[in-house]
């Protein structure tokens, strides 16, 4: 693995820049274990013959996985379930929930994993704080082929990443009391012109990733789901302010509604 040191206004002696990039579209390759889809809700572990694990991303879009977002080894005791989706904007959300069906506390470490499509060194731009960008090297220290990355283990100082040549694992320490369930939310952002990835990228990819880390994206998840998450903070997993906006709107028109008389509505035959 190479290390380089990454300004947001990176030199375009690294990478090619371009008027006008557009953005690819990441592939719904999350393997549900009879195919893919944009979101697998279930248990964890692996399907048989294929080996492969439920909820993992086989592609995501020019090769930038090779099976990724996994728990790798065994859990501990623990039993896991799973939420995975692609989001809109190529973001791959994990949502793994850990639960205790024993009658004594587990404490254990389990390992988010992913095989990266770049089969060899990777270029890590960004480390620290719960976020490791990273991008397929040219072996000059260059970005070539897959997308960036953009890997985001919480901001609870709880995830230990590394990647070690095309293989990432952030690393959690879990302690599960009898009956109960602790989760962890993690993310992979894909950042590519259509063209190839550009230097553009990788400040894009630096960008959502630090956004993620500060504001992890919890559209969809239930109050119940988030009281579980143990690695992102309470107080940063609030809705947007677009989503307040939305939801306020959505009461009023509520409220509106009770407030019409009943007695008018009329259906056609």
């Amino acid at each position: 693995m190479k290390t380089f040191t990454l300004a947001l206004s990176l030199s375009a002696a690294l990478l090619p820049t371009a008027a006008g990039a557009q953005q690819f579209q990441a592939g719904a390759d999350i393997f549900t274990g009879t195919g893919t889809s944009d979101r697998y809700v279930g248990r964890g572990g692996t399907v048989q013959p294929s080996n492969r694990a439920l909820g993992s991303v086989a592609d995501g879009g020019f090769d930038t996985f090779d099976n990724f977002g996994y728990f790798n080894g065994t859990l501990g005791g623990l039993t896991l379930n799973r939420q995975v989706e692609l989001l809109s904007g190529n973001t791959y959300r994990f949502f793994d929930s850990f639960t205790n069906t024993g009658s004594a506390t587990i404490m254990t470490t389990v390992s988010f994993f992913g095989n990266l499509g770049s089969d060899g060194d990777e270029l890590v731009g960004y480390d620290g704080g719960g976020l490791m960008v990273s991008c397929e090297s040219d072996g000059a220290g260059a970005c070539i082929d897959d997308a960036v990355l953009a890997l985001v283990s919480g901001n609870t100082g709880s995830g230990r990443q590394a990647i070690t040549r095309n293989f990432y694992n952030a690393a959690f320490d879990l302690t599960v009391g009898a009956g109960q369930t602790v989760s962890l939310l993690n993310y992979a952002f894909l950042a590519r012109d259509i063209d190839g990835p550009l230097a553009s990228d990788v400040a894009l990819a630096t960008r959502r990733g630090l956004s993620l880390v500060a504001r992890p994206d919890v559209a969809g998840l239930s109050k119940a789901q988030l009281a579980t998450v143990a690695n992102f903070s309470a107080a940063s997993m609030v809705p947007e302010p677009a989503s307040w906006a939305l939801m306020i709107v959505g009461i009023g028109g509520i409220g509106a509604g009770l407030r019409r008389p009943t007695t008018r509505v009329r259906v056609a035959a």
